[in-house]
């Protein structure tokens, strides 16, 4: 049980590591972390700071946060057979994500897990991961932002793992569990994004009030002028 606990803990701390905001104070002393929100600068903008072969390594590492959990660490902490422990692997890849979104390092904010995601699907599941990266990099490049890639990546990847599992690895249906967490926690990371495409708007706050349209303000403004007896 300590072993497990241990692969626990050291799956959410190497998430946590913050790779990119560290070469971004480095190279440039600013943040990659918008001010006032759990929300990180633009992809542009991330490359302008870092510039692409920086920008690159670090989505490099980034991406093998999740590598490093769902492999080398699982074999090391549950061997002699790592993965008949599918659901240890599932929450220790979860807590992986988690950590990179929510890292102690930087007040529990982050990034938004879509690379160690990715590090963790194309470890377990190589070929459907690698037709939905591709799916969210097209995407993210032809609209420049990260959020629409994320999001048709995380839809894809479910899809195309179940495809994939029952007519290509059925031994592997047990790893759609972790698709499933995965594809889960990047939309509740891109709740918002995901709410202004489903084109649903946030709830004013109790004491705000709906700004009144033209009509009715000039209706307004002609009975306020309109002498009274």
């Amino acid at each position: 049980m300590n072993s497990i606990i241990a692969y626990l803990l050291a799956s959410f701390l190497i998430g946590a590591l913050p790779f990119g905001e560290l070469a971004s104070r480095l190279k440039s002393g600013k943040s990659l972390l918008k001010e006032g929100t759990r929300d990180t600068l633009p992809p542009s903008e991330v490359f302008s700071l870092l510039g692409i072969p920086t920008g690159l390594i670090i989505c490099l590492l980034d991406f093998s946060k999740g590598f490093l959990c769902s492999y080398p660490l699982a074999v090391y902490f549950l061997s002699p057979e790592p993965y008949h422990h599918w659901g240890w692997i599932s929450l220790a890849s979860l807590l992986c994500v988690i950590g990179h979104c929510n890292s102690p390092f930087l007040g529990f904010k982050g990034g938004r897990g879509l690379a160690p995601t990715s590090g963790v699907m194309a470890t377990l599941l190589p070929v459907p991961a690698v037709f939905s990266l591709l799916l969210g990099f097209f995407l993210a490049f032809w609209g420049l932002s990260s959020k629409p890639g994320a999001l048709s990546a995380a839809g894809a990847m479910p899809l195309l793992s179940i495809i994939w599992v029952l007519k290509i690895k059925p031994q592997d249906l047990f790893y759609l569990y972790i698709v499933a967490f995965m594809a889960l926690w990047t939309f509740w990371e891109h709740r918002d994004e995901l709410k202004n495409y489903m084109g649903i708007k946030p709830l004013a706050p109790p004491n705000s009030t709906e700004p009144e349209a033209d009509s009715q303000k000039e209706i307004k403004n002609l009975a306020d002028d309109f002498p009274k007896d």
